[in-house]
């Protein structure tokens, strides 16, 4: 191996020794986790990187294995935080190394390049890496090597993925053009090169670029649209999975572009649907409830509908060879040869745990969203188009009767079972949209659907269960206008499907739990406790019996029962007695370290929020113990490198969870297991880096609820927590993974300041005041609303108790304040920001007289009559404020810039 072209040198012996342990890391019978440990010990040395890249793309006599693992150690380097040392020499010779490796032949090799790239541009920005746009642009002529044309458009495609603001930011060098204005006109042109592979590379680049609509993708819409079109009958089915892909999303981003060709679009379409290539019939087949969604009419679809409703049914049969299908056998056979309530399992079927995001209070906290269902890793034409026929039902409602009914009719009465399966799942899509055409059979529905319940077949079993789930809306009234059933067939629906949840096949469990958690969401408080006890002695039996891959799926339904029926748990002691001690027993039978812990915390966090503290009594101080000692045995682990640091998240995240929702449900009668535990010190350490954002979000939580509960035992940390506050809303570390601690960082700093005296306060009071300001400062667009509405009550809360260091300052920030502030909604959070809005104030009547319209709007924001003393430090203000201004002769003035509800309500509200 050589250095080519570079002032960077590196040694032979440090190459060799790393190129020896990549060698060993190909062995299967070396020690890998000590080969593992030896390369985490080199990432400390100077120029680890570029040694990585100097392998990487100078390694000509190495195997392509080898050269490979090199490039993903670079890339796992370039995006750790921090990234390892690097020189400047180092680095300029790994760009250029990069470069080359995008022509390679060797295809995986081309694509790790790609891989690294887009890390490498994550770490220095493209205005730091000037060769690269014009190394892409050139790779992407026509005439370029198919290798380099290929490389390129997949690095292209990561670089959209990872990085689409970098490629749209105009720089002065490039005479006011962004990268995009120069990569994609190159790959839209790449749409007639005569390689299937660079065209269907070209497309989904487009197609990826399109999302975030950039300024050349705008300007030429219908050359794109063109370019799909062109391609629509392309004889390499991945070029048309993408075109299909890239139309459907399209009628999501500019429906006006396509409205002119949609009867032609339509046409194309329902023969994609039907395309030999599964790929392309899902792609296509998204079309149909995108144009319902998405389309500006969708009645253009009306006169299709005979052709489509019957492409859809019948892609809604499963195959004679299905891989669902065959799952489900095989446990059928497998829980009868086992003769006991469960299918034997092995570990390799149970997924890994991910959990929700950690909780959090405060004004309009996000959390992330829940992580993605194992539903969608297998999202098939089946699937799909049964989703299709729901929102096609929604459309047009009961106009689609007459030509679904007579097919489902027909298959119900086949003996395959395939076709009644179908049938089934047909009538649970329209169950939504064609209300009242199916009204007036809905008891007879009921009747068929129950005996399918208990088909010698599990998939029929599984789908009656999710469509009697369906139908149960109606059940609970409501559908406006619906017939309804008898309570003594509710009553048979509930028990039915609780005794399905105890279905020895596991794949009908996980059915079955998923449908009674739907009941029950429909039903909520509308369940009498009869059918609650049912449902709750369903689901411990459950508990008890499943085997851990259908566990989490009990976890899951008993977490929407405590959610939907929320105190109803504790009132009712049938359901009460049922369900908590065996959730109990398993949380302290459960040995540290198995994976069932995290799911059962989740699950009892609902529960605990769920349930009056007087029920959890008797579980309290057990409970609260196990998971203090998970949360230390976890940080102590992290620490000690016996645990990876993920899963030591995972555990701090969900026994802090499961501890805030105790905090909340036991309120100041916590206070007891809180001074004698080491629970502050934990939260403390869990509030700070090196933390990850998940713990962090997870730990602020839990210090608000805290200092609700039990204040005083927070308050003389309150420094140190302040500080930890302060750390995680500097600006830099304000990114889109770590919002959710963000936010809970300044709404649990709200709830701990206005629990503490002005003294206490005045310490921390400069610290959190810039950061809420900066907050405030940031500009609407810049940050979320939820933050920005965070740091406006915590600010309030601040000024509330401690005035004195933040007036000299208001002039700077008032008017933001109230623009932000208005929005919020009522409650006592905003009660105390306001007061603190008004104690600022009230000592300088300059700030308030700046931003008098802002003010005036946050006061007349209130939607019903606020506290006593609000309104009487609002009023007092605002008098304050009129005699200032009358007696500057600008009090009429005044009154008239502001907008008339808005100064009705203050006239009707505080008399001014």
């Amino acid at each position: 191996m050589s250095s080519p072209g570079s002032d960077w040198q590196p040694s032979p012996g440090i190459v060799n020794e790393l190129v020896g342990l990549l060698l060993e890391l190909q062995n299967p019978s070396s020690n890998q986790s000590q080969v593992l440990a030896r390369l985490d010990a080199a990432r400390g040395s100077p120029d680890y990187t570029g040694y990585l890249a100097f392998i990487f793309s100078a390694g000509e006599g190495l195997s392509l294995e080898v050269r490979q693992t090199a490039g993903l150690l670079l890339k796992n380097g370039l995006t750790a935080s921090p990234p390892p040392p690097i020189s400047r020499q180092a680095w300029a010779q790994l760009q250029s190394g990069l470069l080359r490796m995008l022509r390679h032949e060797a295809r995986p090799l081309r694509h790790t390049a790609g891989t690294c790239v887009a890390a490498a541009v994550g770490v220095a920005g493209l205005p730091h890496w000037p060769e690269l746009v014009p190394s892409l642009a050139g790779a992407l002529a026509p005439e370029a090597p198919l290798a380099a044309t290929e490389g390129a458009l997949d690095t292209l495609f990561k670089l959209t993925e990872e990085h689409p603001r970098a490629l749209e930011e105009r720089g002065p060098g490039d005479a006011g053009a962004a990268p995009n204005d120069t990569l994609l006109p190159a790959a839209l042109r790449l749409f007639a090169h005569p390689s299937p592979g660079v065209r269907a590379g070209a497309v989904a680049a487009l197609n990826l670029a399109a999302t975030g609509m950039p300024a050349f993708l705008c300007e030429a819409m219908d050359d794109y649209l063109q370019g799909l079109f062109g391609l629509a009958h392309d004889g390499e089915p991945t070029v048309r999975r993408d075109v299909c892909a890239g139309l459907v999303q399209a009628l999501t981003l500019a429906p006006e572009r396509l409205q002119s060709s949609l009867p032609q679009l339509i046409e194309y379409m329902l023969g994609s649907t039907q395309d030999g290539d599964e790929a392309v019939a899902i792609e296509s087949c998204e079309f149909w409830s995108a144009l319902c969604e998405y389309g500006d009419d969708a009645t253009v679809l009306r006169p299709f509908l005979p052709r489509l409703l019957p492409v859809l049914l019948s892609n809604m049969v499963f195959e004679e060879h299905d891989d669902e299908v065959a799952e489900a056998e095989a446990a059928e056979q497998g829980a009868a040869a086992a003769g006991v309530g469960h299918a034997a399992e092995r570990a390799a079927d149970i997924k890994p745990f991910v959990g929700r995001t950690g909780g959090g209070g405060g004004e309009g906290d996000p959390g992330d969203e829940d992580s993605e269902d194992e539903e969608v890793a297998r999202w098939n034409l089946r699937r799909c188009s049964a989703s299709a026929l729901d929102m096609l039902s929604t459309t047009f409602g009961d106009e689609l009767l007459p030509i679904v009914l007579p097919t489902i009719h027909q298959r119900l009465q086949e003996h395959d079972w395939r076709a009644q399966e179908a049938s089934i799942l047909a009538l649970g899509a329209i169950s939504q949209g064609c209300t009242t055409g199916l009204a007036p059979h809905l008891q007879d529905l009921v009747g068929m659907l129950l005996p399918a319940t208990a088909s010698p077949r599990p998939m029929v079993r599984c789908i009656a269960s999710w469509a009697l789930a369906r139908y149960s809306r109606w059940m609970f009234g409501c559908v406006p206008g619906s017939s309804t059933v008898s309570q003594a067939t509710v009553t048979t629906v509930v028990q039915t499907l609780a005794q399905r949840c105890l279905d020895a096949n596991p794949v009908v469990q996980k059915a079955a739990c998923g449908s009674l958690a739907t009941l029950v969401e429909l039903g909520g408080d509308g369940l009498p406790p009869s059918e609650l006890a049912a449902i709750a002695a369903a689901l411990a039996a459950a508990v008890q019996r499943y085997g851990r891959r259908t566990l989490r799926h009990a976890y899951d339904a008993i977490a929407t029962l405590a959610e939907r029926v929320g105190g109803a748990l504790g009132v009712e002691g049938a359901a009460r007695d049922a369900l908590l001690p065996p959730l109990f027993s398993r949380l302290l039978g459960l040995p540290d370290g198995d994976p069932e812990l995290l799911p059962l915390l989740e699950c009892l966090t609902a529960v605990a929020q769920a349930c009056p503290g007087q029920v959890l009594d008797r579980y309290a101080e057990p409970s609260f113990g196990r998971c203090v000692g998970l949360v230390a045995a976890a940080q102590a682990g992290v620490a000690s490198g016996a645990l990876e640091e993920e899963e030591g998240a995972q555990i701090q995240v969900c026994a802090l969870d499961f501890v805030a929702g105790l905090v909340e449900s036991l309120g100041p009668s916590v206070e007891s297991l809180v001074g004698n535990s080491p629970l502050l010190d934990l939260a403390q350490r869990a509030c700070t880096p090196p933390s990850p954002p998940d713990v962090r979000q997870a730990a602020f939580a839990l210090v608000g609820d805290l200092a609700a509960a039990c204040a005083p035992h927070l308050r003389p940390r309150l420094r140190q927590l302040a500080g930890a506050a302060v750390e995680q809303l500097a600006p830099p570390c304000i990114t889109g993974r770590t919002i959710s601690a963000c936010n809970n960082a300044a709404w649990a700093m709200g709830e701990l300041t206005v629990r503490c005296t002005g003294e206490e306060v005045a310490p921390v009071a400069q610290g959190l005041l810039e950061r809420y300001v900066g907050i405030l400062l940031a500009g609407a667009g810049q940050l979320p609303r939820s933050l920005r509405e965070n740091a406006a009550i915590s600010l309030g809360r601040l000024a509330l108790v401690c005035p004195g260091p933040l007036a000299p300052h208001a002039s700077h920030f008032v008017a933001q304040w109230c623009s932000v502030l208005a929005g919020v909604r009522d409650g006592e959070e905003k009660e105390h920001s306001v007061r603190g809005l008004c104690a600022l104030l009230a000592g300088d009547a300059g700030p308030a007289l700046q931003a008098f319209v802002p003010l005036c709007a946050v006061l007349a924001s209130w939607k019903a009559i606020p506290g006593a003393e609000v309104l009487a430090e609002s009023a007092q203000l605002l008098q304050g404020l009129k005699a200032q201004l009358q007696a500057m002769s600008q009090w009429d003035a005044a009154m008239r810039s502001l907008s008339p509800a808005v100064a009705q309500k203050l006239a009707a509200v505080y008399g001014v």
